[in-house]
């Protein structure tokens, strides 16, 4: 579903993508751990072409990503949701709201059909009775799964997560965990999560894989990392912030 083959990335003097390399499956949901500054974020911004990779060939759903091709890369955002790390919800919008503007706006969706669709995703999270809420009125973990709502509502094919539980309870950033990961099996949703909170790798991945150097140190399950002699990797469990 999502092929990253030898990934470069520099700002400057600074080497932040080494030749990483990734491969996601239909239906998988795939953590990339790492410290601050080490590339996460960076890594799915190439993959929907907010960034161009200075080398290396990214593919999702077999559509190569290509900025000089507008068309396929309209096309592949169109199957992929998105969840940034602050939420990023038009704060002047109610949650319904930003929903529906993100539905008619972008994907064409008719106004009424939008406001349903609003209101079914919203319930889905479990902000039914919140829709017409503020952000400014929500709590940490109500915008998140506001955010979340705003993601599946366009009914993605793909998920890309940037640190989803950053700034929550260790409580909250289990019930997100959670959610995330019942959403993914209901939909059959195929994601990346970007985050340091083992926490939350732990619940959502399928397998996951540690950033450093700009490149992936090891891929595996969370207990096959953990339990890995890759000194790099072991010293990421031991002091993961």
């Amino acid at each position: 579903m999502i092929e990253i083959r030898n990934l470069y990335k520099t700002f400057g003097s600074l080497k932040v993508l080494d030749g990483l390399t990734l491969t996601v499956k239909k239906g998988e949901t795939f953590s990339v751990l790492g410290k601050s500054g080490t590339g996460k974020s960076v890594t799915l911004k190439c993959i929907v072409g907010l960034l161009a990779a200075d080398a290396g060939d990214i593919f999702v759903d077999s559509v190569r990503v290509d900025l000089r091709d507008r068309k396929s890369l309209f096309s592949i955002r169109q199957m992929i949701g998105f969840l940034f790390q602050s939420g990023a919800l038009y704060d002047s919008m109610s949650i319904r709201d930003n929903l529906i503007f993100n539905l008619t706006r972008h994907h064409k969706v008719r106004h009424n059909e939008a406001d349903e669709k609003a209101v079914h995703y919203l319930t889905l999270v479990g902000l039914g009775r919140s829709v017409d809420k503020m952000p400014s009125e929500l709590s940490g973990g109500m915008r998140k799964r506001a955010a979340l709502a705003r993601a599946l509502v366009i009914e993605p094919r793909i998920l890309l997560y940037d640190e989803p539980t950053t700034g929550l309870d260790p409580i909250t950033s289990a019930e997100i965990s959670d959610l995330i990961r019942e959403m993914h099996s209901k939909f059959g949703i195929t994601g990346i999560v970007v985050t340091h909170d083992i926490l939350c790798a732990g619940i959502v991945s399928d397998r996951a894989g540690v950033l450093k150097d700009g490149v992936l140190k090891y891929t595996g399950t969370l207990n096959e990392l953990a339990e890995t002699r890759d000194e790099d990797v072991k010293g990421f469990f031991r002091n993961p912030l």
